[in-house]
């Protein structure tokens, strides 16, 4: 007999309950979402109270789980490469996140965002939304949710209630009665307060200037005033919101300023740039209500597989990284699969949850705060700029080896706490070459030469963290034997060769031609084998077939496309950039089978958000022997990955290594085989290649 679909109730339509309700209705379930707020599409959405957020790679992972990324990009997101920093005097300084220039974080409204979701969810016909209902209570162990619509009280009895409903939520002061149930909260002295700048033609300004904005949109602007700042976020309207993150007291105290002169008096001496700018600044400080900071952390998340905590009601945090909606994001997406994953087993589930997102949250808790001080007292520092210039410069030279910590948080989806460590690692490498190479180096030595002792002092530095004998190994051999019995794909060209000249035949040398598709054993494709107008494999950068990689292992049978869920240990633990994936589907080259399996769109596009360049498999194709559409294929066009197919990873273990699969410089061609090694990176994700490869194919020198 048939199953019922599973019922969820969830408490909170915010950013991370919309977005969960589309997860949880894609996957079979019958949801209803309560929020005590009013329907923001009838009542439009208040401000007041921190409107605008960061929008980074982790939630742009999220919202592709369901399709909604790309909506998200084209209604919502304002690009935002760098942080724009405004002194009392002098001229502006622009700081980018990072030497790629395509890494950005993307300004949204916290209201135009909830819509977004909310027409998503609205959708889906088994998403039912209920506003002006509050939950008053629970009853965890059946799980039911006691809420209060009008005068009357209703109980709603479900499968899996989720408390998604913030901070302060309703779900979690029930869980917090149930015994042996920790609870922290500690809140900075410092609040906050929202302010506005109009666009620029309300102020008189010149609207060419910066597309209709008062200032650059494509930053985030922060006026760092050594305890206190203000920041500021564009709108899609061309207008600004501003956000003083002010201590409560003091000469720079939120409650210093009780009338419309001082506020602006104030703002005239410490903001003078900002000030002008600000026509209804003294309304909107004396107005606007402050908020406060505070940094939540909770244990356990769940009762009993059937109630479950998830974003700011498990782990809210302070916004000074921009990440409190991405880590919601998260939680949403590997939430949803894990539920999948375990079917009716939910408390296996929401246990598995927690133990993947707790150490997250709590590392992104603290990496907020720390990221406070950077913002309120370091960005204007000349010393911290030079150091963040050597840490960029590192990162633009080594960029297999070096990631700054805060690439890795805000421009891939390596879990928090790997970006921590790994963060503080490369603290120790930047300290190391700033010692050696103080303020000042640049000018004395010339842009040049600094650069190359700055990769060469961080190259001897890393290699120094990862010391010892061949730490690699012997290389293993991934690819298969290369001979006329090799298998290739039915209707294409097999290996053949003819002698031209033979010393067994008395000629004075052997000389060979061969014959043979381009697609021989393992090989690279180039983008113009699947899309039209793409470049050839001899025009693709080497830099997609040399440098760290993680073998995985695929639990997926014949003849099915590997998703994310059929990963051994799951996506998460994947932070390289090239992933190799053992299917054991395609066991001999020399014996054709076509029930091999291939990828997925969905885990490519998981692999892509990841900032994965490089996908290797053990079978002839990424796409099924039998698809005419290759969805597989265009997935990876669409996300510039780079292919290597029929590799042999039978008697490879999963783990990290150091790939080397260099394809020949074969112009215009649609593939080149590849002589593919590995080498063991045992204990550490950094490598030791012997070279470094340009873009332009030009090795230089790298200590081993």
């Amino acid at each position: 007999m048939n199953q019922p679909n599973p019922h969820a109730v969830i408490i909170g339509a915010g950013l991370a309950g919309s977005l969960l309700a589309c997860y949880l209705a894609r996957d079979g379930w019958r949801v209803s979402v309560y929020e005590r707020r009013a329907d923001p599409r009838r009542a439009g959405y208040g401000g007041g109270r921190s409107i605008n957020l960061a929008l980074s790679a982790r939630g742009f992972s999220g919202l592709a789980g369901v399709g909604l990324d790309d909506r998200v990009r084209q209604r919502d997101a304002i690009r935002m490469p760098g942080r724009m920093i405004h002194p009392v005097s002098g001229p502006l300084v622009f700081q980018p996140y990072s030497s790629d220039p395509g890494d950005a974080i993307n300004s949204v409204s916290r209201g135009g965002l909830n819509l977004t979701l909310l027409a998503a969810a609205s959708e889906r016909p088994n998403v039912a939304f209920h506003f002006e209902c509050t939950c008053v209570d629970i009853e965890p162990d059946g799980p039911v949710a006691i809420v209060r619509a009008g005068a009357g009280t209703e109980h709603i009895a479900c499968d899996l209630l989720i408390g998604a409903d913030g901070a302060f939520s309703a779900v979690r002061g029930r869980l917090q009665r149930e015994g042996r149930f920790d609870y922290s909260q500690s809140y900075l002295d410092h609040g906050y307060k929202e302010l506005h700048i109009p666009p620029a033609a309300a102020l008189g300004l010149d609207p060419a200037e910066f597309g209709g904005y008062a200032m650059d949109p494509h930053a985030l602007h922060i006026w760092p005033r050594g305890g206190a700042m203000m920041i500021a976020l564009p709108n899609r309207d061309t207008s600004f919101t501003c956000t003083l993150f002010w201590p409560f007291r003091g000469p720079h105290g939120l409650e210093q300023l009780d009338t419309g002169g001082r506020v602006e008096s104030f703002f005239a001496q410490h903001y003078p740039d900002a000030a002008p700018l600000m026509p209804t600044l003294a309304k909107d400080y004396l107005g606007n209500p402050t908020g406060t900071l505070v940094t939540i952390r909770c244990h356990p998340w769940q009762h009993a597989g059937r109630v479950c905590l998830i974003g700011d009601a498990a782990h809210a945090i302070v916004p000074f990284y921009g990440q409190g909606m991405n880590a919601a994001f998260e939680d949403v997406r590997d939430l949803a699969a894990l539920l999948a994953r375990h079917g009716r087993d939910r408390g296996s589930a929401l246990q598995e949850f927690e133990a993947v997102r707790r150490p997250s949250a709590d590392a992104i808790a603290d990496m907020a705060l720390e990221n406070f001080i950077e913002m309120r007292d370091r960005v204007g520092d000349p010393v911290f700029r030079y150091r963040k210039r050597v840490e960029q410069t590192l990162h633009r030279l080594l960029p297999d080896r070096v990631t700054p910590q805060y690439n890795l948080v805000s421009f891939s989806t390596v879990p928090y706490e790997e970006a921590r460590r790994r963060g503080r690692e490369l603290d120790s490498v930047v300290a190391h070459v700033t010692a050696a190479l103080p303020m000042g180096s640049p000018e004395s030595l010339g842009d040049g030469a600094w650069e190359r002792r700055v990769a060469a002092l961080g190259a001897a530095a890393l290699a120094q963290r990862g010391a010892g004998p061949d730490p690699g190994g012997p290389a293993i051999d991934i690819t298969p034997p290369v001979t006329p019995r090799l298998a290739v794909w039915p209707g294409d060209t097999p290996l053949s060769r003819e002698v031209l000249c033979d010393l067994d035949r008395g000629d004075g040398i052997t000389l060979s031609t061969i014959r043979a598709t381009v697609h021989l054993g393992a090989h690279a494709d180039g983008p113009n084998h699947y899309g039209r107008g793409a470049p050839g494999i001899g025009e693709r950068s080497l830099h997609h077939y040399i440098g760290r990689c993680r073998v995985v292992e695929a639990r997926i049978g014949r003849g099915q496309r590997v998703r994310p869920t059929d990963l051994a240990g799951g996506i998460d633990p994947i932070t390289e950039p090239r992933v190799l994936l053992r299917t054991g589907t395609f066991p001999d080259p020399e014996s054709w089978n076509e029930d091999f399996a291939g990828l997925s769109v969905e885990l490519i596009e998981a692999l892509s958000a990841r900032g994965v360049i490089t996908i290797g498999i053990d079978t002839p194709s990424v796409d099924l022997f039998s698809s005419k559409d290759l969805p597989a294929h265009r997935a990876i066009l669409a996300g510039d990955i780079a292919i290597i197919e029929g590799l042999v990873l039978s008697a490879v273990e999963p783990g990290i290594y150091e790939l080397a699969a260099l394809p020949l410089r074969l112009m215009g061609f649609d593939a080149s085989p590849v002589r593919a090694v590995l080498r063991r990176v045992p204990g550490h994700p950094t490598g030791n290649l012997a070279v470094q490869v340009r873009d332009n194919g030009a090795p230089r020198a790298r200590p081993s």
